[in-house]
């Protein structure tokens, strides 16, 4: 039984350092076929990071200690959750909790954002601020849309609300509940039409101007953190659109969500070559749709319970 323990937490940890790269390319090399441009082959981000690895570091004189230890705390925290979430189709190999979990993503958050104010830089200060309101947006969204599934199965540990049985609620809420975690991961993740992740325009950025003082080491750490909350937050999305098939084993559900998250991220690729970013001003009207599909699909639970 321990060694079924250790076998699995390797498992989780080795996809957990290697897919979020490579769904990075694959996003990479399907935005660039969809604006008809060769693009950089599937395997760059690794190049990339470690390429930024073996660099050197330019630091400003104003930052503290907190500059330097926020990108490492943003990667192992979202380590740790990505071993709390069944993010592959299987078991996870740690306990997690619905609010333990937000709660250890919005740690990674403010450290960043606290990084970025660190520097003194203003444009760090604008993404910052803007970071934490579309967070303060999209967050309830996500605890809402979950929490339908954590009422249906009367529990909050993730591993066991997702694994109530395929099918086992009802698919409207399951579609709602989809919709509602796809439109508040987009905005968490500052990508289209939240965020253009292309963009070189410092005053409307959002990712980017929060990193924009890191480089070298640093820089390598927060873009392998954003990647795994991309790829974590892409699987547990996966997983929900699971539950609304018939009965499967392990390795076919384990192909499934791996199929899943490869095609969310051709999926996002195409909404970035297709959409315009909205104005700061409709932010806030798009997020109430995620949240307002999740208050549906806990009011169909709870009626129908």
């Amino acid at each position: 039984m321990r060694f079924a323990s250790i076998l699995l937490l390797a498992f989780y940890l080795i996809h957990a350092l290697t897919l979020p790269l490579l769904l990075a390319g694959v996003i990479q090399f399907s935005k660039s076929r969809f604006l008809n441009r060769q693009g950089p082959p599937l395997l760059q981000p690794f190049w990339d990071i470690a390429k930024l690895f073996s660099k050197g570091e330019i630091i400003s004189e104003t930052t503290t200690g907190v500059f330097r230890l926020a990108p490492i705390i943003s990667i192992a925290v979202m380590l740790c959750t990505a071993l709390m979430i069944p993010w592959l189709g299987v078991s996870a190999p740690l306990p997690g909790d619905l609010f333990l979990i937000i709660y250890l993503m919005a740690v990674e958050k403010f450290v960043t954002q606290l990084a970025a104010l660190d520097a003194g830089s203003s444009f760090g200060a604008l993404g910052a601020s803007r970071k934490a309101a579309v967070s303060i947006a999209a967050e309830p969204a996500v605890v809402i849309a979950l929490a339908a599934l954590a009422a249906h199965a009367h529990s909050s540990s993730v591993s066991l609300f997702l694994a109530t049985g395929p099918g086992s609620a009802n698919l409207f809420v399951l579609l709602l509940v989809v919709a509602a975690l796809w439109l508040a991961v987009t905005a968490e993740l500052a990508r289209m039409p939240v965020d253009d992740p292309t963009t070189h325009l410092e005053l409307t950025m959002i990712h980017e101007a929060l990193i924009l003082e890191n480089s070298g080491r640093n820089l390598a750490l927060r873009e392998f953190a954003a990647a795994i909350e991309m790829t974590v937050l892409f699987g547990l999305i996966a997983r929900v659109l699971l539950m609304a098939l018939p009965p499967f084993s392990p390795v076919t559900a384990y192909l499934l969500s791996l199929g899943l998250i490869l095609a969310a991220g051709v999926a996002l690729a195409l909404m970035e070559s297709i959409l315009v970013k909205l104005r700061w001003r409709k932010i806030p009207s798009l997020l109430s749709f995620a949240l307002t599909a999740g208050i549906i699909a806990n009011l169909i639970v709870v009626l129908k319970g």
